[in-house]
């Protein structure tokens, strides 16, 4: 009789890991799953592995993937295990990840669903998706190329130009060894250490100014990984360049993101679980609850 009890705990134990808590779209959370994200959370906030935590960072990841999906991005084995492999060659926090990795143990499926998954869609969604699909940015990248024409046909009146459209114009110094820095801030003076942003960025600039005259506007428009930028060549000081600059950002990744991810189907079981995430999580408001 006591095997028979015993077994009947364990199996209801199996049974309520199994059961699925919650559905994202097309992609079941699990109470193990749930727990198991809870835990890591723990790792980087402590005193955040509570079970509403877990199961937004699954929602999150999930409507992630499931946007990432849409697009015909795959996210099948072959990408998680690559995945896999680009975090353990190139993460900074080796500590962390060993840690994480031992809330796993031997359940690699689990590992790959509920951490490597969601770093991947996460990454690849913002940095490879969002920032350089053309169509996506379409409106920043026509109202940068109508700033690019108007200034173009008439180069002194880019400041008032830009202005018009509603991009900050700013004077800024570039050069080779010390980046690109505010040129008001550092006339007269070195330029700080504070003020210096990229010199890599610069060394780019600088190879589009090198062909330019003062008062020119570069015809080319500059992409960087956030923003959009038209530069005008006001002189050269030395082996600097001072110039006129514009940036206009581009979309927002929020905006865009909710606009996809808001109608993506959420099951959430538990209903004291369900009323933790709408209290405590502020993007809650945005999903699609049924």
């Amino acid at each position: 009789m006591k095997k028979i009890i015993f077994l009947f705990s364990i199996i209801a134990i199996i049974s309520g890991c199994s059961r699925d808590v919650a559905t994202i779209g097309s992609i079941p959370v699990t109470q193990k799953e749930l727990n198991l994200r809870a835990k890591v959370s723990e790792i980087y906030y402590p005193g955040s592995g509570k079970p509403y935590v877990g199961l937004s960072q699954l929602i999150k990841g999930y409507l992630t993937i499931e946007v990432l999906q849409s697009l015909g991005q795959r996210v099948d084995d072959a990408v998680l295990e690559g995945e896999a492999k680009r975090i353990d060659d190139n993460t900074k926090a080796p500590e962390v990840l060993a840690k994480i990795k031992a809330i796993y143990g031997t359940d690699r499926r689990a590992y790959l669903d509920t951490f490597v998954r969601l770093v991947y869609a996460e990454r690849v969604l913002y940095s490879e998706v969002f920032l350089k699909t053309r169509e996506i940015q379409k409106k920043q990248h026509q109202q940068v190329e109508e700033l690019l024409r108007s200034s173009t046909a008439s180069p002194a009146g880019f400041p008032s130009q830009a202005k018009q459209k509603g991009f900050p114009v700013a004077v800024l110094k570039i050069s080779r060894d010390k980046g690109i820095a505010p040129y008001e801030r550092t006339k007269g003076r070195p330029a700080q250490s504070g003020d210096v942003a990229g010199v890599k960025q610069a060394e780019r600039i600088i190879l589009l100014l090198s062909v330019l005259k003062p008062g020119q506007v570069c015809p080319e428009i500059i992409e960087w990984q956030e923003a959009f930028q038209v530069i005008r060549m006001l002189r050269r000081e030395g082996k600097s360049y001072i110039i006129e600059s514009a940036s206009i950002p581009k979309k927002s990744f929020d905006e865009w993101f909710w606009s996809k991810a808001s109608t993506i189907p959420i099951m959430i079981r538990d209903q004291t679980l369900k009323d933790m995430l709408l209290k405590e999580v502020s993007w809650s408001k945005n999903l699609s609850l049924h």
